[in-house]
């Protein structure tokens, strides 16, 4: 997903939840794509040791609690926008999909300036 997305848009960061959590994800996305990952590192058996992995070892010391609640955010928006006004888009040709996405985030915004 993450090479897909770079073709369309410039990305500077990741931010996932500990679903994602491995050394490999995070090796890719640094290593092959130049981008800042934030993924808490929990994944495994709770222990008191460093978790495996530079790149684990690494979020597990400079955890950016503060860009990680914007993932929350987002997905708050999202869960928002598909309650309101449905989970997909009708259109079926690439430029169909992108205006009806144009449309959902205008009218949740009208919604919300409307309340």
């Amino acid at each position: 997903m993450v090479a897909e997305a770079l073709r369309n848009v410039r990305l500077a960061q990741i931010t996932a939840d500990a679903g994602y959590d491995s050394e490999s994800n995070h090796r890719f996305a640094r290593e092959e794509h130049g981008l800042r990952t934030i993924i808490p590192a929990k994944h495994g058996r709770p222990s008191t040791k460093p978790p495996t992995g530079r790149y684990r070892r690494l979020m597990k010391s400079r955890f950016d609690r503060t860009a990680y609640r914007r993932r929350s955010q987002v997905e708050t928006v999202m869960s928002m926008i598909k309650r309101r006004q449905g989970a997909y888009v009708r259109a079926r040709s690439h430029h169909g999909r992108c205006r009806d996405l144009r449309l959902l985030a205008l009218a949740h915004n009208v919604m919300i300036l409307w309340r």
